[in-house]
This record gives structure tokens, sequence and C-alpha cells, in this order.
């Protein structure tokens, strides 16, 4: 069994919600019932593919092909539409055990666009249709509609379609509430439904400027309430550019949270990705009031910022009493033409540092009074994001920290983690920036960071 494969019969138990939470959350969006092709459960039954109605982006779900012939091939094929119409599609090829059943929680496909018994490998798998084989285009990714979408899954033998079924992929809870925040502050609140306190977060977005949204709501979802922060970009009050932005903001992120009424206890979680994994980092060392932080490929290290088209600045990323805080500068690289990676500009950079100045770039993470999770991948090629989270635990090892700390290491796995189950070819390389991973790994390590984060702060930020 591969590594995914082991990976995706663990997540069948995966706490992203009590049991009475999903039941009552499928009630409100028509019930869990099995979508299948009509027949009767005779040993005479037409073959039909059953799978939940609906279900949230990252729950696994049961898909079963039933009432085959004992022993027949069969191909179980997946489609979908990303936002801009494009057609994704996975194949799967099987054999029914002996009661003419197909489980694919439980059995491997013989070929496939994946190779191992997975209930998610239908949906993490998908490729654009148009490219079944080989390269991707330049820039293809799976990006979902908004809110949900649709997941039709057929079953076929020799071109002919024996059973289908539709199901729908909610990207989060339509009763989430969502607002923006206002009071001086750029970003996004999203909280559960219902009047009751929740635990709450702080998402710090990366080096592309862009709030992420999509975490946002499904945290909410998930019963966490989160406020997306946008501490650079646009929008004011926040810095044009990645360049000194001020932690004191990030702070005040965190007192405007704890004012809400949704907001239950005295701390808040940070939950930071890439750059913004440094910041949760450095505010997390700063405040009390931050009670959990997670950091996703962050650094523990402070690096140079990034002007416009992402040029070094020539000073660092962030500032405290309006003063830079000390900084690496990035490595003088010629990566080549587009794609590239970023590795160039930080892996020398980090060599040939002296121990002076890594001390004085190093974020004092003993200092916060918070557990801490961090996630890595070991094919990073943005920056190497796993040497970056060992330096932060030897830093918490050397410093005998109180707190609960730890750091997951996703072999194989690039920098680009997003939602589980979404489709992962694509998110290896865009037309501009090369992140590293291959699918298999990327969905790994998407679904097992998400799983860990949403318990992660369930239980340390429990009143």
């Amino acid at each position: 069994m591969s590594r995914f494969c082991e990976a995706a019969a663990n997540s069948k138990g995966m706490d992203v919600g009590s049991l009475s939470d999903r039941r009552a959350y499928l009630r409100a969006v028509g019930g869990l019932g099995l979508a299948s092709l009509a027949g009767c459960v005779a040993s005479d039954a037409a073959p039909s593919v059953a799978v939940p109605s609906s279900a949230l982006t990252d729950e696994p779900v049961p898909v079963v092909v039933k009432d085959l012939d004992p022993g027949a091939s069969v191909t179980l094929r997946a489609t979908a539409r990303s936002r801009s119409g494009r057609r994704w599609e996975s194949r799967a090829d099987f054999v029914a055990d002996d009661g003419g059943v197909v489980d694919v929680s439980e059995r491997a496909p013989l070929g496939g666009t994946y190779d191992c018994a997975d209930a998610t490998g239908p949906f993490w798998s998908m490729r654009p249709a148009d490219a079944p084989d080989g390269p991707l285009p330049p820039g293809a990714r799976f990006t979902p509609p908004e809110g949900a979408y649709d997941v039709a899954l057929a079953a076929e033998r020799g071109g002919e379609t024996l059973a289908s079924a539709t199901m729908t992929r909610l990207l989060f809870d339509p009763d989430v509430e969502s607002r923006p925040v206002g009071d001086g502050l750029a970003g996004r609140f999203f909280a559960p439904p219902g009047d009751d306190p929740v635990p709450a977060v702080v998402h710090l977005h990366g080096a592309a400027g862009r709030p992420h949204l999509a975490t946002g709501r499904l945290l909410a979802s998930r019963g966490i309430a989160a406020l997306t922060l946008q501490y650079f970009g646009d929008p004011e009050p926040t810095p044009d550019t990645l360049t000194e932005v001020p932690v004191e903001y990030v702070e005040r992120a965190v007192s405007w949270l704890l004012g809400r009424d949704r907001v239950v206890g005295s701390i808040v979680g940070l939950f930071g990705f890439s750059r913004g994994g440094s910041l949760a980092l450095l505010a997390a060392s700063r405040s009390d009031a931050v009670g959990a932080v997670v950091g996703w490929v962050p650094s523990g290290l402070v690096w140079e910022g990034l002007g416009r088209g992402r040029a070094p600045a020539g000073t660092s990323a962030w500032s405290v009493d309006g003063e830079p805080i000390p900084f690496l500068e990035l490595a003088d690289a010629d990566p080549g033409p587009p794609p590239t990676p970023a590795l160039p500009y930080y892996e020398p950079a980090l060599v040939g540092a002296t121990e002076a100045q890594l001390d004085a770039a190093a974020i004092a993470v003993e200092d916060a009074d918070a557990p801490v999770y961090l996630v890595s991948a070991t094919d990073d090629a943005r920056w190497p994001s796993t040497a970056f989270c060992d330096r932060v635990v030897d830093r918490l090892d050397a410093a005998n920290y109180a707190r609960e700390y730890r750091h997951d290491r996703h072999s194989g796995a690039g920098h680009y983690l997003r939602l589980p189950y979404l489709p992962t070819p694509g998110v290896s390389r865009d037309r501009l920036h090369v992140y590293g991973g291959t699918p298999a790994a990327n969905a790994r390590a998407s679904a097992a960071a998400w799983s860990e984060t949403v318990a992660f702060f369930r239980r340390s930020l429990s009143a």
C-alpha cells in the first residue's frame, strides 16, 4: 500500500465534526440519502452507483458500484466543471468482487488517474478532460464554482454507461454568516450557523496577497469563527506590498475578534499559510491573547520583503513600532524563464548566513504561550519549509517550551496546500511559479493538514 493509500485509509475517521454535527448539517441541506440509479435489491437488479447526495468538501464519502456481475470489469468515471466551465475528469478501472460490488474505499483500481484503494481518489485525481494524460496545459488548475459544484459519477463498460449518480460537493455550509470587518481592518468575518459562542481564529494569507476566503468559510462550517485578514495589497490601511507589514496590525485583528459576541473565551488562534505562517509565529510571540498557532509551510526566520512583481524589497517583510525587524536577505538568483521555483532565493541565503545573522532573524517562538502546530512539505519548491520548521522545533526544544508543539512533514508534497479533496493535478505549478509535489502527495498532505488543524484548534481553544 502506498503512503497515500495509508493516509486515505486513515482519513475515513478524520475528526472534522461530530456525527451529530454532520447529521444536523446534512438534514439542513436535504439529507444524506443515496443518489443512485433506480433499481430493486434483487439479485437481478440493474447496476447502480451509490453515493451521498451531498457532503462538505472535507468529508471523505463512500462511493459504491453495486449489482454488477461477479468479477466483471467496470470503469468508474467522475466529472465536474470548474468555475471557468472547463470539464475535469477522473477514471478508475475495477474488477467487481464475488458479490458484484466495487467499494472504492476498499478496492484498488487496476488503472486510471490514481492507483490505490481510496474513497477520495475519484475526486482529487480529476484532470482536465482535454488532457487525460501527460503534462497539463499551462495554468490548468481546478477552481471550483462559488459555493458548491456537482460531481457526476458513471459506471461504464465498453463505452456503455451501466449506472450513474450525481453528488454535490459543498465548499461551505450555506448558513455560514459572512460580513466585512471594517474598523480599520481589511478582511472578512465568517461565523458558524446559530448563536452559540464558538472558538475563533485569524487566518493570514501568503505572498499572493489575497485572503483565503474559502478557508474561512470552511472553518466556520466546522464550528470555528474565522477572520480572514488581508495584511497587504490594495485596500487601505494595509501596505501595497509585502514590505514592513506592522505586526501590530495582526494584534488589532486579534482584539477585534475577541470583541465579537460569537467568540468564546479570552483567546483566539492564529492560522497562517507560507509568509502568513511566519507572521502568525511573530504575532504569537508577542501576544498573550493568542491561544493556538498553526503554520502551514511557514518559516521561523524573518526574510526580506517582496516589492512589485515579488521582487526583493531591500527591507524586512515585517515591522514593529515602525521599525523593520532584522531579516535575512534573499540570494541574488536568476531562476530562468517562468514557471520558476523560488528555492534559489532562499536555500543559498540560508546556507550562507552566519550564526549571528540567523539568530538576529529568528522569530522568538519560545516567547509565545500557546500550542504550536507546523506543517511542512519535503518537495516544497517555494522555500525549504521542512528545514524552516525543523529550526522552529529545535528552538522550542532548546527552550524547554512548556506548551504542546508538533511538526508534521509531508513527504513528496509541495508548497501549494489547499482544501481537502479538490483536484490536485495542476497545483504543482502554474504559468509563473513552481510549487512542487505530486498530485497524490499534495492530496494526502492537504487532507491530513486540514483534519489535524481543525482538531488542533478545537482542542486548544475549547473554553
